[in-house]
């Protein structure tokens, strides 16, 4: 893969290569690397459950909403705050649940000449191998 455009690439995945915890890191960060392009995100459906739970208040339970989300003016406005990560994704595995931890660099409200980290946290259940259940930090956001 080439120099990425965004933070998702599985080269930043830890040396814990063969185990388990490690499958299901690749997994997110394949899955994350998807669904940041609405060109690719139709191909998130294989790393999915058909049960998808999303926590998230602001995307409905299922593949379908995932993949529907991509489109919307809010990942659009997401997409345009990610910049490249100056350090890859920090993931943690134990047992079935993965984290991770994502510096965003976003423009500071105060002064849109300067930028600020923010740091994002994210959690996934995986299921024999695909991704079961979602949970983030997300506040409801108003239209």
């Amino acid at each position: 893969m080439t120099t990425p455009d965004h933070p998702f690439h599985l080269a930043d995945a830890s040396s814990t290569a063969g185990t388990q915890q490690q499958a299901n890191k690749e997994l997110v960060l394949k899955m994350m690397s998807l669904l940041v392009n609405p060109d690719t995100a139709e191909q998130v459906r294989p790393l999915l459950t058909e049960s998808y739970i999303q926590h998230n208040p602001n995307i409905a339970s299922g593949v379908d909403s995932i993949i529907a989300f991509t489109r919307t003016p809010e990942a659009a406005r997401a997409r345009q705050n990610m910049r490249p990560a100056s350090a890859p994704p920090v993931l943690i595995a134990e047992g079935d649940k993965v984290v991770m931890m994502l510096v965003r660099e976003l423009p500071d409200p105060q002064d849109p000449s300067r930028t600020y980290n923010s740091y994002w946290f994210d959690m996934w259940r995986v299921e024999d191998g695909k991704l079961a259940e979602h949970w983030d930090g997300a506040l409801k956001e108003t239209r």
